[in-house]
């Protein structure tokens, strides 16, 4: 067997390009020592790499195994000791990222798969939007291969295990595919997925399943909430860092290198753990797509909300009920106040079900919009405390439910004015619902309420404390409590001197237990305690030496006048000691301070010569400092009682505008169904005039009909009495002719005679004679016509044995045509036939006469129809 061959003499380039896979291994392999070796990331075998990315492209999807691990290998000591965000970047866009999931992390090798998952690492801490990288490996979690799917949601969870959830890595882009993939067929994705789930769950706590649960089924949301119990108290910890928290982690050292040097090592110290203490808090808020829900709604709301009948209100706003409720969060791009006066109208509406799904509709709304619902409460939140009065569960519970919606978006100061104002309202159901809302507000808000909002909220709060209903006072007394929970008792004293004993001991007892969120004064007391933190030397902050500077010399004038005046001013002295800011024990056995006695006795005992000029004018400085202050505080107290009436003027006449401009809209609306109201009217006479006139060219076509008719019908009769009269005449002359035939001949022999034939010819006439078909119509023609206007419309001639089937003759034919006509049908007849056809004939002339009659009758009596119809 021949030795395997030496590659060590190609280049760089040839074994990469090499179809052999070892020589692609060594490539791969001189690659890592190189970079391994490298002095820094400047070197220059990192700008060969840097030109050419798609080596590491091939690298990663190398068709050996063992040459692709040595590929991954190889990238991943690329980015350790010579990337960064450029580079990271431009491998990126070359597509290395998704060819390290498609082909690294699907691989049977562990090892692939680790150094696969450790390069995917090095692009988050290198790349600038770490959530690049995250976009680039979802895709792949609807691929159709499990294995792929399970291994792409493991590098997730590796990614979340090492870097968290908060400021590098949003889990709003993972989120939205846990429900899918814990809906799998394959369970080993199920069982990645549950992991990742719970890695998230370290970092966002309770948030996670406000958002997720709803997507699972209950066994699963069992499973994990069985997972989540022992990691209720767990913090985590951010085990890796990106390049650019690095940096700030490095600058912050430095800076804390440079407090020590300085003396602030206690100050820093105590930041530190305060920073520390915090940990990332998230609101499932942030992770919710905003919803569209205007277009939404009803077409037409304003119309069915402005219904007479409450049927109608209540169902269209159960429709908006239904749209509101479906969108955790809305748009913020869109307006919404027409819809805030319509539900602020809602609030006087006489059905209590009207106002119970209008007060929903408000709390969806104020949850949806969050701060952004802070420009619309001063319409609805007046209304609303005002229809408080229903004293029926379901309306006062979706009431309150709202109203403390409306807090949660906005402060305590901007829902104030309206509540002060429902705490002095006449009805005694108000005023409770009102202070207990209230009270709610102050034990849930987080910023203490500022010295004016105080002043207001006892001035109401006392006065209710001596209401004549024990709800109302009792009400006030939580209320005040939960107040001098936030503020304290020294805060309040001042209001509660006229309270009575009883009441007053009612108001420490709640004070006592009520919990709240706030103190007053609890940054102000932190912040001041690490002013006059020692320092390193023994000194005090030269802000703490500013604030009490004051003090310390007018307590030094007092000493002063204290030694001269006995031991009374003295002791008076030790007390504004007492009340400085740095401890008196510390100030009385201070070296300084006692030679600075000493020398205070020694100059007394000189004489009043030896006494400083200006010992006293520290404390009349003071003195004379506090008058403008008292008087300073008089005038401001002035001008904001000033304020607040230009704020309730102007109060009154927003609410007088809101009035107007409600009215108006009102009359708008009505204006409008008026205007639908005539243009349907006008539609309709529209549509009655179009029918009209097609009724009227209908009834036009009918008379032109019935006209044409007519004139058919006349031209018949014309042509039937013309008849009749050629029948009557042909009968007078057929009779005129048997007459004068002579007796002696038979009857037989009347008829064989071609000169007494009725239808004989005219060429067998003699000259001298006139035939009777040059006047009148021969009996041929008449016989034809009798059987043309016969009922049944047959227009053939039955004889015995023969059947002619006639023309149908023109009246205004020749006669000369008839005769011939008539001829040619009559030399065809012997004469017995001759004589039955002229009895038949005449039989039948009768009767089609007397058919004519009746048809001619009932053509004229359709014809006197057809004129009364039209009329």
């Amino acid at each position: 067997m021949s030795d395997e061959p030496d590659y060590s003499s190609l280049s760089l380039e040839e074994k990469l390009e090499h179809k052999l896979w070892k020589a692609r291994l060594q490539a791969y392999e001189e690659i890592t020592k190189q970079c391994q070796n490298s002095r820094n990331d400047q070197d220059e075998c990192f700008e060969k790499l840097n030109t050419k990315p798609e080596i590491f492209k091939k690298a990663v999807v190398d068709a050996n195994v063992v040459a692709q691990e040595s590929g991954i290998q190889a990238l991943s000591s690329f980015l350790e000791f010579g990337g960064n965000a450029s580079n990271a970047q431009r491998l990126k866009s070359s597509g290395v990222v998704t060819s390290l999931c498609e082909k690294g992390l699907s691989s049977s090798r562990a090892g692939t798969k680790a150094k696969a998952n450790e390069c995917l690492l090095w692009f988050v801490e290198l790349s600038e939007d770490p959530n690049n990288v995250v976009e680039d490996i979802l895709p792949f979690l609807k691929h159709r291969l499990p294995k792929l799917v399970a291994a792409c949601v493991g590098a997730l969870h590796v990614i979340v295990e090492n870097f968290g959830c908060h400021s590098v890595v949003s889990p709003k882009l993972i989120i939205p595919c846990l429900g899918k993939l814990f809906a799998h067929a394959d369970r080993n994705v199920r069982a990645e997925t549950t992991k990742l789930t719970v890695e998230l769950y370290k970092w966002m706590g309770g948030a996670l399943e406000t958002i997720l649960f709803p997507d699972l089924k209950p066994v699963q949301q069992k499973d994990l909430a069985k997972a989540f119990e022992p990691l209720q108290n767990v913090t985590p910890e951010q085990k890796r860092f990106t390049r650019s928290q690095q940096i700030d982690i490095n600058r912050r050292k430095e800076e804390e290198s440079r407090m020590e040097a300085a003396g602030n090592e206690d100050i820093e110290m105590k930041d530190a753990q305060d920073d520390k203490s915090e940990g990332p808090q998230f609101d499932p808020f942030d992770l919710i797509e905003p919803v569209e829900v205007l277009s939404k709604l009803p077409s037409d709301l304003n119309a069915r909300i402005s219904s007479t009948k409450w049927k109608d209100r209540k169902e269209v706003l159960e429709e908006v009920h239904a749209v509101l409720e479906k969108a955790a969060k809305l748009s913020t791009k869109d307006d919404y106040l027409e819809l805030v006066r319509i539900f602020a109208k809602c609030m006087k509406d006489a059905n209590i079900q009207v106002v119970q799904l209008a007060a929903n509709c408000i709390e969806f709304l104020a949850k949806g919009l969050k701060i952004d619902f802070q420009r619309y409460q001063s319409i609805v939140l007046g209304p609303m405390i005002e229809r408080t009065k229903e004293k029926k569960a379901s309306v006062a519970d979706a009431l309150n439910n709202a109203m403390f919606s409306i807090f949660a978006s906005s402060t305590l100061s901007d829902i104030l004015d309206e509540t002060l104002a429902g705490m002095k309202h006449k009805t005694p159901q108000v005023k409770i619902a009102s202070t207990s809302f209230l009270q709610k507000c102050l034990a849930a808000t987080k910023v203490p309420p500022k010295a004016s909002d105080i002043g207001n909220i006892m001035e109401s709060g006392v006065k209710l404390l001596s209401d004549s209903q024990e709800p109302v006072r009792q009400a006030s007394t939580e209320m005040i409590g939960t107040l001098m929970k936030i503020t304290g008792e020294r805060e309040l004293n001042s209001f509660l001197e006229k309270v009575d004993d009883n009441r007053r001991a009612k108001v420490t007892k709640f004070y006592e237990e009520v919990e709240v969120n706030s103190k007053m004064g609890a940054s102000h007391t932190s912040s001041e305690t690490k002013n006059i933190a020692p320092s390193r030397d023994g000194g005090v902050n030269k802000l703490t030496r500013t604030r009490t500077g004051l003090s310390s010399s007018s307590s030094t004038g007092t000493k002063k006048l204290s030694l001269l005046s006995g031991t009374t001013l003295k002791k008076s002295s030790l007390d504004q000691h007492s009340n400085s800011t740095i401890p008196s024990k510390r100030l009385a056995t201070s070296p300084a301070k006692r030679s600075d006695e000493a020398s205070k006795v020694t100059s007394i005992g000189r004489g009043l010569t030896g006494r400083p000029l200006t010992s006293n004018t520290p404390s009349m400085s003071a003195t004379s400092t506090a008058k403008p202050v008292n008087s300073l505080s008089f005038k401001e107290k002035e001008e904001l009682q000033a304020l607040r009436r230009e704020k309730q003027q102007w109060l009154e006449k927003q609410e007088q505008v809101l009035q107007a401009q409600e009215r108006t809209n009102e009359e708008k609306l009505n204006l409008t169904q008026e205007i639908a109201q005539l243009n349907s009217k006008f539609e309709n006479i529209l549509k009655d005039h179009t029918n009209a006139l097609l009724m009227v060219k209908q009834k036009e076509t009918q008379i032109l009909r019935s006209n044409s008719d007519l004139e058919n019908a006349k031209l018949k009769i014309r042509d039937l009495e013309q008849t009749i009269e050629m029948m009557k005449l042909q009968q007078n002359s057929y009779t005129g002719q048997q007459l004068t035939q002579p007796a002696k001949h038979s009857y037989n022999s009347a008829f064989s005679s071609s000169s007494t034939s009725p239808f004989e010819t005219k060429q067998r006439y003699q000259p001298s004679e006139a035939p009777p078909t040059e006047s009148r119509i021969s009996s041929g023609e008449l016989s034809t016509r009798v059987n043309r206007l016969s009922i049944d419309g047959n227009p053939q001639i039955e004889t015995s044995g023969n059947t002619y089937n006639g023309n149908s003759y023109n009246r205004f034919s020749s006669p000369q045509k008839m005769a011939d006509n008539t001829n040619v049908y009559t030399s065809s007849l012997t004469k017995d036939s001759m004589i039955n056809t002229n009895d038949d004939s005449w039989r039948r002339a009768a009767e089609v006469t007397s058919q004519l009659k009746a048809r001619i009758e009932k053509m004229k009596a359709r014809s006197r129809s057809g004129m009364s119809n039209f009329s």
